[in-house]
Formats: C-alpha cells, sequence, structure tokens
C-alpha cells in the first residue's frame, strides 16, 4: 500500500454510486496529481513507479521532470526519451502525473480494416455503451503509420506545460507492430483529469513510442476495461500548495495533448 500519511492527507476517492461492487478492486483506476497541476509546472515526481506497479499493470504519464513519456505496460515501466530512445524506469524513480490501472477486459473489438485515430475513436464511441463511466485500453495492432512525441527534461524554475511541447520532438514510423495504451475519461472528470482519450505508444521491440498524435492501423484488436472507481492521489508539495488550479482552457489543453497544432 502507498505510505498511510499519504492516504490520509493526500488522497480522493471518486466512487461511482449504484455500481456492482464484485470487481470494485480490479475496477480502480490510480490517477497522481491532477491534470491541471501538471499545465500549470507542477514537474516533480512524488510517487514511485514503484508504487504504481501496486494499483495496476497498465497506465502512462510523466516523468519526474517532465523528462519524456511514460508507457506501463504488463507492469514494467517504460521512459521514451526525447531523443527517441526507451528506457526502463526503476522503482525508485518517480513521477508527477500518472494513471494506472490493473487491466482486464471487459470487451474486445477487432478491427480488420484500414483505421486511423479518428476513426477509431468513433468506433469505440458507438460501441462502448457508457460515455459516464471511464475506460482503460490496451490496443495492439499492425500499423503502417504512427505519430508521436516526447518532451526533454525541464530544470526549475519549470515552465508551463504548453511552453515545454513548443520545443517537443515528434517521431514517425512506417509499417510496424505496436500496442497503444490509455484511457477515456468522461467530460466531468476535467478537473482531474484528461477528458476524452489520452494514449500513449510503444513499438513491439520496446525501442520506440511517446505520447501518440495519430497513426494509421492495418487491424487492431482493442481491449476495454470498464472502470468504476478513481482514485485521486493528491501532491502534498509546497509548489502544488501554491499554484492556482482554477484556471480552465480547453484550448490550451487541446494543443498540450496534441489535438491541434501548437500556436
Amino acid at each position: 500500500m502507498l505510505r498511510s500519511r499519504r492516504l490520509v492527507l493526500g488522497a480522493l476517492l471518486i466512487s461511482v454510486l449504484g455500481c456492482a461492487r464484485t470487481r470494485a478492486n480490479r475496477d480502480v483506476i490510480l490517477l497522481t496529481s491532477t491534470i491541471h497541476a501538471l499545465v500549470e509546472g507542477i514537474f516533480d515526481g512524488e510517487v514511485s513507479f514503484g508504487e504504481l506497479k501496486r494499483w495496476g499493470d497498465l497506465g502512462l504519464g510523466a516523468v519526474d521532470g517532465v523528462d519524456g513519456e511514460l508507457i506501463m505496460v504488463d507492469k514494467v515501466c517504460f521512459q521514451v526519451k526525447a531523443d527517441g530512445t526507451v528506457h526502463r524506469l526503476a522503482d525508485s524513480q518517480k513521477t508527477p502525473y500518472a494513471l494506472v490501472t490493473p487491466f482486464e477486459a471487459d470487451r474486445v473489438i477487432v478491427v480488420n480494416e484500414t483505421t486511423d485515430f479518428d476513426q477509431l475513436k468513433k468506433r469505440l464511441d458507438e460501441q462502448l455503451e457508457n460515455p459516464n463511466l471511464p475506460y482503460a485500453f490496451r490496443i495492439e495492432g499492425d500499423f503502417s503509420y504512427v505519430k508521436t512525441r516526447s518532451v526533454p527534461r525541464q530544470s526549475q524554475p519549470y515552465p508551463r506545460l504548453i511552453e515545454v511541447i513548443k520545443k517537443q520532438p515528434e517521431f514517425e514510423f512506417q509499417n510496424i507492430a505496436g500496442v497503444i495504451v490509455g484511457f477515456r475519461l468522461p467530460d466531468y472528470l476535467e478537473s482531474v483529469g484528461v477528458p476524452g482519450y489520452h494514449f500513449h505508444f510503444l513499438t513491439a521491440d520496446r525501442k520506440g513510442g511517446g505520447h501518440l498524435l495519430a497513426f494509421r492501423a492495418r487491424s487492431l484488436r482493442v481491449g476495454a476495461d470498464l472502470s468504476t472507481a478513481l482514485h485521486v492521489l493528491l501532491p502534498q508539495s509546497e509548489a502544488f500548495s501554491k499554484v492556482d488550479l482554477t484556471k480552465r482552457d480547453k484550448d490550451e489543453l487541446d494543443r498540450i495533448m496534441g489535438r491541434v497544432k501548437p500556436k
């Protein structure tokens, strides 16, 4: 378990009422910090990757100092750095923002036709029955094209995240197998997480990846895991206590996520 001090002082459990509890321990997403804290430059990690693994085996997020992109697959934490290289993260290293879950697919969707990012999101919106609950995804496929990004490590005083992505390196892959991991959060959770779809990509050989910007796939196997609870672990740093988290700029968040081009 996480340290008791964190559980008492730093955690908020948001549970969906009226849901079956038979798999409640399997249907929890852990969110460390909030997306708006990350947007405002709260980049110091407080939760270790060893702690994350106690909550799940699949996830995504950031690395201490926003040093690249995090992808967790099969309980292994990978870091895609700004030079495109992939490294295994030690349990002692920390994250400023992550989502993880013990993944167990409730639904499998097989796509045996050419599909791009927008088409996949539309198909998932049509076929997944509950838009008001979070979903986690593990998507394995054969890709003709993938575009990703990473971000370079930052130094204090940290800039806002929108400034960081202005210098983001982007990577392109052709004719490659890989896995997409990610989440779809309902819009009403926008105060803590990224609303809508948030995906990271890792090549099958574990040599490339990053935050997913675009793809074309020849075939996909989509595993979707419905979640009935979100456990939010809040930072306790002085920086977090002083940051203004009342601002909400959807257009800016869309630029950060790569949904629209940065200005």
